[in-house]
């Protein structure tokens, strides 16, 4: 009997919690997981989608090993989707605590956490996967796991933010892990 061989797949990114997530799920899919230093530019868009293809046509000219680039953003409904694609500019500067004190007047706190990833191999970009989970925002911060907007961020139809979930059951409703999955799915599939 062949034993089944993993196909290598990098992925492009400096944040080793999105590595440890998006690993934990491509396993399943028998995807060996790599952490490569190779970054596009992260262009100022109105989407997270927009910003992962450019990057992803920027590594596609750098490399023939196949690899994706996932970029996320969590858009307030009631701040018209901001952050959105600026996510991590926001995160940086007024953090979670600046995101909770501009919804504390706000009635509607729904949100969705949108997950781009681009697919690259061969020296092009191949196909383009979103994520979407929807959600409220926490008035408060709540657990101690997870990354980000983990602390603030509850998915619809539970009451527990994602940083107050184990790493498997965020996984199972996640963005990202919706994202990761379709590729996953589509790739095999494509074969």
């Amino acid at each position: 009997m062949q034993e089944l061989t993993s196909k290598k797949i990098s992925l492009a990114t400096k944040n080793m919690d999105k590595y440890e997530e998006m690993r934990n799920i491509l396993e399943d899919y028998n995807l060996d997981l790599r952490v490569v230093d190779l970054k596009g530019t992260e262009i100022q868009a109105f989407s997270v989608l927009s910003v992962a293809e450019h990057s992803a046509k920027e590594i596609a000219s750098k490399t023939d090993d196949a690899f994706i680039v996932e970029d996320s953003g969590i858009y307030v409904n009631s701040l018209y989707g901001f952050p959105g694609p600026y996510s991590a500019f926001v995160y940086k500067t007024i953090g979670l605590g600046g995101i909770v004190r501009l919804l504390k007047n706000r009635e509607d706190k729904t949100a969705e956490f949108h997950s781009a990833l681009v697919y690259g191999d061969k020296g092009k970009v191949v196909k383009s996967f979103i994520g979407i989970c929807e959600g409220t925002i926490s008035t408060d911060l709540q657990g101690e796991l997870g990354f980000g907007y983990d602390p603030i961020f509850i998915p619809k139809g539970k009451k527990k933010t994602f940083a107050e979930m184990e790493l498997n059951e965020k996984n199972q409703i996640s963005h990202r892990s919706k994202a990761a999955r379709i590729f996953a799915e589509w790739l095999e599939n494509n074969k």
